[in-house]
């Protein structure tokens, strides 16, 4: 089945597509324009000229844009530049901040009482809806848009409204109300005399009759869809047209004239490259020719899908796009996590000072047992107060990384709440009405927004209970822990913990998880600490080397757990800089680091041996080569 949200992109890429030729007239004015608001409509501009080849260069200037609105205080400005950043990531595939920018934009526009083009709005929050397959909401926003352009007699975007409608209708299986909207979809076309819609109206015909078996008229609005997808190198919808028409000639067990079209079809999607319709294509293609036992034909498709799979997941990542942070309170986290990471250095120069004091009175009164003990109580004092404020600076280090990750089902919750609070509204004129039977759908759709709101509340929470887990103090208590668990967890956390310093950073983590390994008696808080502190420095390698190196680098951390015997053997190893031979030996000595200063207390690896042979009786040994990569062994008693 093809995906096409064709409308959904219209609507703002009309505008791109006008700019595009005017690209180097908006880029030869910018520079000679001083009127705030004027530049922030070139910005806006260029953004959308930008979107559909170069969206890292859209990104860029829909920022520029949105930070120059902030300066002079324009709120329109700000809101047609988030407007721009939504249809940026909607572009990439980021459904989660697209949404939370089309809804930053629509309240914008109602705070202002802007009521001007309110309906793209609505249209832009509906299609990120029809793409997450929520086809409920996005109806809800597509007949506000609706409702909206009928007001301003729109009738360019009535058309596209229609057309939405029926696509999303056909989708949820719902054929005649696919028919009735996609029959005032083709009836405004016709008016409109817009053939370039005219080509995917037809397809969308053919795809609702096929839908409920009706493969005569299936057939007939392909054929007359493929003149008009020719006319205007629609390939998607050509691609439709073909694919369509072969599976009506499976259905009629005429094999060669299905396998001509599927080959036809699969030749576009191919060329364009279409990756998703040339996997479903492929596979269609496989299972007709094993039926008529062609194993050779039905073998090379089978290859071309699984490499259509590879090239699938290459081309996602390729895709993605940093994110950037304009939230003010994650500035002001920014902040504190420096101020912290400060006031730790002063606190650190102090207790080192305080404990080289207490070695120089305990050497000095070692005679009197009394004072010996006493000394030995605030050594260990300070020890503590020592790992409190490594585990507090690697916890500020990791706060940003903790509000990116809470962010999401943060936003999820809010924007169901929003939701759901115009659906009980609804609700009530429904039961003044005495509506029965739309009251019981709204509450379903209550209730589907409320399961929404508790998945991700737990998710929320779970991300919280990570976090308080690493900063509550240690009760020194053992009991039994699952150390894979244990060991996923903290890698996880160390991870989001530097990709919320550098959103640009990636690496592949790779686990190894022994499943026969039963619970662990040990204290659970620090030996995750120790982890911790090994995950961090194995991902601060690894990012280093990345910095000097080309894409073919891979940054990769592995974790592995094996049973040996009575005990229990955790591997982390990384392919980052390695650490050279000459200091290898020190690594483990308090105070000890590498790393330029302000950026490590060198008390993460001592606190971690301490932690490892000390409070467990384990032993923890390293194995590392310069310039490929470095080995942690932990083993402990099991």
């Amino acid at each position: 089945m093809r995906i096409l949200i064709l409308a959904a992109l219209v609507l703002f890429c009309i505008t791109a597509k006008a700019q595009n030729t005017e690209t180097d007239s908006l880029k030869k004015l910018l520079p000679v324009t001083e009127d705030g608001a004027k530049r922030i409509n070139i910005l806006e501009g260029l953004s959308y000229a930008y979107l559909a080849s170069y969206p890292d260069t859209a990104l860029k200037y829909a920022l520029e844009g949105l930070q120059l609105a902030k300066d002079i205080d324009n709120r329109k400005g700000e809101a047609i530049c988030i407007n721009a950043l939504g249809n940026v990531y909607f572009h990439i595939g980021d459904n989660a901040k697209a949404l939370e920018y089309y809804l930053e934009y629509l309240k914008i526009k109602e705070e202002l009482k802007d009521w001007d083009n309110i309906a793209v709005a609505y249209f832009n929050i509906s299609a990120v809806y029809t793409e997450e397959q929520d086809y409920q909401h996005a109806l809800f926003y597509l007949f506000k848009a609706k409702h909206e352009d009928e007001k301003a007699k729109d009738s360019s975007a009535i058309l596209y409204d229609n057309y939405s409608l029926a696509s999303n209708y056909q989708r949820m299986q719902k054929a005649d109300s696919a028919l009735f909207y996609i029959n005032q979809s083709y009836t405004f076309a016709k008016l409109l005399n817009d053939e370039n819609m005219m080509g995917a109206i037809l397809n969308t015909y053919g795809e609702t009759y096929l839908s409920i078996n009706d493969t005569a008229l299936a057939s007939k609005y392909y054929r007359l869809s493929i003149p008009y997808a020719e006319t205007v190198a629609d390939n998607e919808v050509l691609t439709s047209n073909y694919y369509g028409l072969a599976k009506i000639f499976k259905q009629r067990s005429k094999f060669d004239s299905s396998m001509l079209y599927g080959k036809k079809a699969l030749n576009i999607a191919r060329a364009a490259p279409f990756f998703k319709q040339v996997l479903e294509i492929s596979s269609f293609l496989t299972e007709l020719f094993t039926e008529k036992k062609q194993f050779d034909s039905a073998f090379y498709y089978q290859q071309l899908s699984i490499a259509t799979k590879d090239s699938l997941f290459s081309a996602a990542e390729i895709r993605k796009v940093q994110d950037i942070k304009f939230n003010e309170q994650q500035r002001q986290q920014a902040i504190e996590t420096a101020r912290i990471k400060y006031q730790n250095k002063i606190k650190l120069f102090v207790v080192i000072f305080t404990a080289a004091i207490f070695l120089i009175i305990a050497i000095l009164l070692w005679r009197n047992n009394k004072r010996v003990a006493r000394t030995l109580l605030k050594l260990r004092a300070t020890q503590a107060q020592l790992i409190q404020s490594e585990k507090m600076a690697s916890l500020g280090e990791l706060t940003a990384g903790i509000a990116h990750e809470i962010q999401n089902p943060l936003n999820f919750v809010n924007n169901f709440s929003e939701v759901s609070s115009e659906l009980i509204n609804e609700m009530i004129d429904e039961v003044n009405k005495r509506n029965t039977a739309e009251v019981k759908t709204i509450a379903e759709d209550v209730k589907q927004n409320l399961e929404k709101i508790t998945h991700h509340g737990k998710r929320a929470d779970a991300i919280v209970k990570s976090m308080l887990q690493h900063s509550r103090k240690s009760t020194g208590v053992k009991e039994l822990t699952d150390i894979n668990a244990l060991c996923d967890e903290y890698l996880r956390l160390s991870c989001h913990g530097l990709r919320g310093k550098d959103k640009s950073f990636n690496a592949d983590l790779k686990t190894e998880f022994d499943d026969s390994i039963e619970q662990l008696n040990i204290v659970p808080e620090d030996i995750g600490r120790a982890l911790l502190n090994l995950f961090n420095n194995a991902f601060y390698a690894v990012n280093e080397k990345k910095k000097t190196l080309d894409e073919s680098y891979h940054p990769t951390i592995s974790v592995q757990t094996k049973r040996l015997n009575n005990k229990v053997e955790i591997i982390v190893k990384d392919n980052g800089k390695g650490i050279p031979k000459n200091i290898i030996d020190k690594i483990f000595q308090p105070f000890f680091t590498t790393k330029p200063t302000g950026q490590g207390t060198g008390l993460g690896l001592s606190l971690a041996y301490d932690i490892i042979t000390k409070e467990h009786n384990g032993t923890i040994k390293v194995a590392s080569k310069e310039g490929e990569g470095s080995e942690f062994r932990i083993i402990l008693n099991s």
